[in-house]
């Protein structure tokens, strides 16, 4: 069995390389996703005895990996895009978020429950992760799971694999339904024509410089000890009781408006990188078994979720007079980001949203966390 953490980081530096290989590789594991194939492959080799189910070193990484991933792609963010994006889509995406909240909350009521015998009694955390990516995607569902000290690794195994699957019913929803249901909305406005040269659109492929790296790794490390020293240094009770993951989110935006740190390179990618290690820690705590076991009611939350928050949707679209095509692409700009808003918006030949889509989408990245936080809690007020 591999106990050291030096052969264990081999071993998931490995797991990482062949995920990444397979999806770029062949159609179906693109399909599948690397995230999932990380999990799954760890979690193999855990419960097969290849490799240490011992916590100790999985805990540190994982918490260092998601707090250094959450605050380089962060970086990225451009809330000055949302200019450019205008009122209406803003409001949609209002929309979305809020139906979102809702969704989540009446999910978590019916089945609080189950989650609090899984979640010792404290069920209420569930709602966080799932507002967080349905508000701004799989970044702040990490970051919130992190945030909450939700310790149950096997329910987070099942909880990611099952808001990844939802993605694909969720997007072929929003692919099919327009031509039956965009003539009872507004009819579309043309907009004006968007920046092919823009880069969350046209995105050509990052070239890694040292110096960037070096100093990209240097600001995200700097702003996670500082976020943590806050705490320490002022003992008034309202700080104590903020988050870390909270203040490290609000830092990041602010160091993204700084032009030294947009004009560094190669944020996205080591994010992502760092929370490549992140899912191989996860894997290797999950017990298969016991993980199987909890994924049913979560598909129940999962559908309640999805059922109230497109339904809802849809009603208060129709009461605002929201266009159909602009709610559309800020409901998936809500649960799947500014990639998948780029991919739909071509699909559909709306070309004009594109940049808006993708702006309001990057909106989410930035607001999910503390919607998440906030949502989770007043689920506990309820509750109580």
């Amino acid at each position: 069995m591999i106990v050291q953490p030096f052969h264990l980081l081999i071993v998931f530096l490995g797991i990482i390389s062949f995920s990444l290989w397979l999806t770029s590789r062949y159609k179906i594991a693109a399909k599948i996703s690397p995230i999932l194939i990380i999990l799954g492959i760890s979690a193999i080799l855990a419960n097969t005895g290849v490799i240490t189910t011992n916590g100790s070193f999985y805990e540190k990484l994982s918490d260092y990996a998601v707090l250094f991933a959450v605050c380089l792609i962060l970086f990225n963010v451009r809330l000055g895009d949302l200019k450019k994006a205008g009122m209406p889509i803003l409001i949609a995406f209002a929309v979305a978020s809020f139906c979102s909240v809702v969704g989540c909350i009446v999910g978590g009521l019916l089945l609080i429950k189950q989650f609090d015998v899984a979640l010792a009694g404290q069920g209420w955390k569930i709602a966080g992760p799932y507002i967080g990516t349905y508000i701004g995607g799989s970044l702040n569902f990490f970051a919130l799971w992190k945030g909450l000290e939700i310790q149950n690794q096997n329910l987070f195994a099942a909880a990611n694999a099952v808001d990844n699957l939802t993605l694909v019913p969720i997007f072929a929803f929003w692919m099919t339904v327009p031509k039956f249901l965009e003539k009872f909305y507004p009819a579309p406005k043309l907009l004006s024509p968007i920046d092919s040269s823009n880069n969350m659109i046209n995105k050509s492929p990052t070239p890694f410089i040292i110096k960037d790296i070096a100093t990209l790794a240097f600001c995200a490390l700097f702003m996670m000890f500082i976020s943590k020293y806050i705490k320490t240094l002022f003992h008034i009770k309202w700080i104590q009781s903020i988050p870390t993951i909270l203040i490290l989110t609000t830092l990041a935006l602010v160091g993204g408006r700084l032009k030294f740190i947009q004009n560094l390179k190669g944020s996205h990618e080591l994010g992502n990188f760092s929370f490549y290690l992140f899912f191989a820690a996860v894997g290797a705590l999950m017990d298969i078994s016991k993980a199987i076991k909890l994924a049913p009611v979560l598909f129940v939350f999962v559908a309640i979720v999805i059922t109230i928050q497109i339904s809802l949707a849809l009603l208060l679209g129709k009461i605002f007079r929201i266009n159909f095509r602009m709610l559309a692409v800020a409901e998936l700009a809500a649960k799947a980001g500014p990639s998948t808003v780029i991919a739909y918006t071509n699909a559909k030949n709306w070309n004009e949203l594109a940049l808006p889509g993708a702006a309001v989408g990057l909106l989410g990245y930035a607001i999910g966390n503390y919607i998440g936080f906030a949502g989770a809690y007043l689920l506990k007020l309820i509750i109580q």
